[in-house]
């Protein structure tokens, strides 16, 4: 398999096992850490090469290869769509915004460091920080991220800075689909290939 090919499923497959845990958060109160981790250490790591490396391991990420081939196949989450193409159209303004842009690496490097200082990617300084990231740069552009869910659970401070870290780290997938090839052109006329290349890491995993 094409190594673009790979990186194209394993980056799109990124972007949507973060908006799963949105999901997930927004509506129940609480993500899976084990697939929020590999979506925050993709944020927070440096690409040196290999892509799945980045994410830990392709065991990590084949909750987003499952979900990115049955969505592929036959969309039926009409809210996972709608988070799917705001956050590939905001990424690609917040490229173009040099100053926001630069402003987010810096934040970013940053929260990566904290990390490395706690420990872990998921302890509640970094969420919080990135969540203040989040706020103080992607909120500003549109087309905003409208996330949906329990007013008690979007309202909790934990659960909005969670929701904001993996909306980062989704954005930060988005890059690296974009950076790989992909395209609204390619998930219209691709789609197949994709599945194949999903399927075909799974089989791997």
């Amino acid at each position: 398999m094409p190594a673009r090919d790979t990186d194209q499923a394993l980056a799109l497959a990124g972007v949507l096992q973060a908006l799963e845990q949105v999901r997930a958060i927004a509506s129940h109160g609480h993500g899976d850490t084990r697939r929020m981790e590999p979506c925050l250490r993709a944020l927070l790591g440096r690409l040196e090469g290999d892509l799945t490396m980045l994410y830990g391991s392709r065991e990590a990420l084949a909750p987003g290869l499952r979900l990115l081939v049955d969505h592929l196949n036959q969309p039926r989450e009409a809210e996972l769509t709608r988070y799917l193409v705001t956050v590939l159209h905001l990424e690609r303004r917040l490229a173009r915004d040099r100053r926001r842009f630069q402003k987010m690496v810096s934040g970013l490097r940053g929260a990566a460091e904290q990390a490395e200082y706690f420990g872990s990617v998921i302890h509640d300084n970094v969420l919080h920080n990135l969540g203040d990231l989040y706020s103080q740069t992607v909120s500003e552009v549109r087309p905003r991220i409208m996330v949906s869910g329990e007013r008690a659970h979007l309202e909790d401070p934990r659960n909005a800075a969670a929701i904001r870290a993996l909306l980062l780290s989704a954005l930060r997938s988005a890059a690296l689909w974009r950076r790989a090839g992909g395209s609204r052109l390619r998930l219209l006329l691709g789609r197949r290939q994709l599945i194949d290349s999903a399927r075909a890491l799974l089989s791997e995993a």
